[in-house]
């Protein structure tokens, strides 16, 4: 199910969901805990992506994680993002995971992810 409402339904209320191109599960040399990265165009200048981890009263079995933008609260500095630039973000899934995975949520599209040995403290 594609959300009809662009505005943020996570800890991000005043982002804007966006479109990604890839989303994939990472692990970090040295470290035991699992990364959602994702990457896509960039939306503009004067944006700052984040990804936003929604909120659940209980673990769902698909934890939905939004790709947003946002202004961010201080001024940018140095030149301005290209049009045609790419970003590329991730957050660890310490506690944002669902039973089976996670869910990415972009503007046009959801890509679930499968984790299939989630690690106890998930």
């Amino acid at each position: 199910m594609i959300t009809t409402s662009s505005g943020s339904l996570s800890s991000l209320p005043n982002g804007r969901i966006i479109d990604f191109e890839t989303a994939e599960i990472r692990t970090v040399p040295f470290q035991d805990s699992l990364y959602l990265w994702v990457s896509g165009v960039h939306p503009g200048p004067g944006l700052d992506v984040r990804l936003a981890p929604r909120y659940y009263n209980e673990r769902p079995d698909y934890w939905a994680v939004e790709v947003a933008a946002i202004r961010p609260t201080t001024p940018a500095t140095g030149a301005d993002v290209d049009r045609k630039a790419m970003f590329e973000c991730s957050i660890p899934l310490v506690g944002v995971t669902g039973l089976r995975g996670v869910t990415v949520v972009g503007a046009n599209r959801l890509q679930r992810i499968e984790i299939a040995e989630s690690p106890a403290d998930i």
